[in-house]
């Protein structure tokens, strides 16, 4: 339970009405369904361009080994693709209202269904749907007392501000409304609607 997405399945809380658990075990299944997105992501950060959602909480656990670069859905498509250029992103999370302002030549994962199904968007507008509701229950144990890693997790912010899963387990007053407002309480258990 060393990483930021295990950690918040492991804690029971709830997003809206969906277990995150749930949520987790849909961005690893998107992980092991979708062969392009992995190579995608392959040695590069992952962006989310989503508000704090289940669909979010999807795309944290879809970027399983990465940094996640949270990106402004207020931002425009010109400052998006200097942050994704910048920030070395490989594949962008989203939803379709948001998804014209990423450049049309990264990958782009459309979570408008999630939990149930995502939409990978390739090169070229290759569009393959990949099932995400479907897959083996996850049982998630382990101890909740255990550091975090001391790896990128999230990238916050201009200038970007990179926080390891151990700084995010680890403090609990954190300014940044992502992390105070659904962060911090689902790390808690609780319930939090958007």
């Amino acid at each position: 339970m060393d990483t930021l997405a295990l950690r918040l399945a492991a804690a029971g809380g709830r997003i809206d009405d969906l277990a995150v658990s749930q949520l987790v075990a849909a961005g690893f299944t998107l992980l092991q369904r979708s062969a392009p997105l992995v190579r995608a992501m392959a040695g590069r950060r992952a962006g989310l361009l989503l508000a704090p959602s289940p669909a979010w909480v999807v795309a944290l656990a879809a970027s399983d080994g990465r940094g996640a670069v949270v990106l402004d859905p207020a931002s425009d498509a010109a400052n998006l693709a200097a942050q994704i250029s910048a920030l070395d992103v490989g594949a962008c999370f989203t939803i379709h209202a948001l998804a014209s302002r990423v450049p049309a030549t990264l990958p782009t994962v459309l979570l408008d269904e999630a939990p149930t199904a995502a939409e990978v968007v390739g090169p070229g507008g290759v569009r393959t749907r990949v099932d995400l509701g479907t897959h083996f229950g996850l049982a998630i144990e382990g101890a909740t007392d255990v550091s975090g890693r001391d790896e990128e997790c999230l990238v916050l912010g201009s200038p970007p501000e990179m926080l390891t899963h151990r700084a995010v387990l680890e403090r609990a007053d954190w300014t940044a409304p992502l992390l105070r407002g659904c962060v911090t309480p689902l790390l808690k258990g609780e319930h939090v609607r958007t």
